[in-house]
């Protein structure tokens, strides 16, 4: 995979077993939730329906305001009915994300959390993913 950037959000494709990767480093905002969603819609559109991997590992500061809690939690992805995967620390920074992957999942959603990439991968069954930069369009 090419390497990935300290951007606030960087996105890969694997077109061979429609993934999406999204990464995510420093603050993590509403803003980059509506970022996501936007370039997940577009992905969409051309090539279809897709799981996604959304890797936190790299966040320092969950900074969705309470206020905005409901918006972040409403289901506001792009591409519903897909498997989602979501990568983050044990650590007390994700707890509201964690909160909301295991609601979620428990409720029979599509959404599980795990701690490292691998696992991630290992869940969707993919052994060699070949992920490439998403160009915005």
């Amino acid at each position: 995979m090419s390497s990935e950037s300290d951007l606030p959000l960087a996105l890969f494709f694997d077109q061979t077993n429609k993934v999406l990767l999204a990464t995510f480093s420093g603050a993590f905002t509403l803003q980059i939730t509506i970022d996501l969603d936007t370039a997940a819609r577009a992905l969409q559109v051309r090539h279809g329906p897709f799981a996604v991997v959304l890797d936190f590992t790299k966040v320092t500061e969950f900074a969705i305001q309470l206020r905005d809690w409901p918006q972040f939690a409403a289901d506001r992805r792009a591409i519903r009915g897909t498997r989602r995967i979501m990568i983050m620390p044990a650590n007390d920074i994700f707890s509201p994300i964690r909160l909301y992957g295991t609601q979620r999942g428990g409720a029979g959603g599509d959404s599980d959390v795990v701690s490292t990439r691998d696992d991630a991968f290992r869940q969707l069954g993919l052994r060699c993913p070949a992920f490439e930069p998403v160009v915005p369009t």
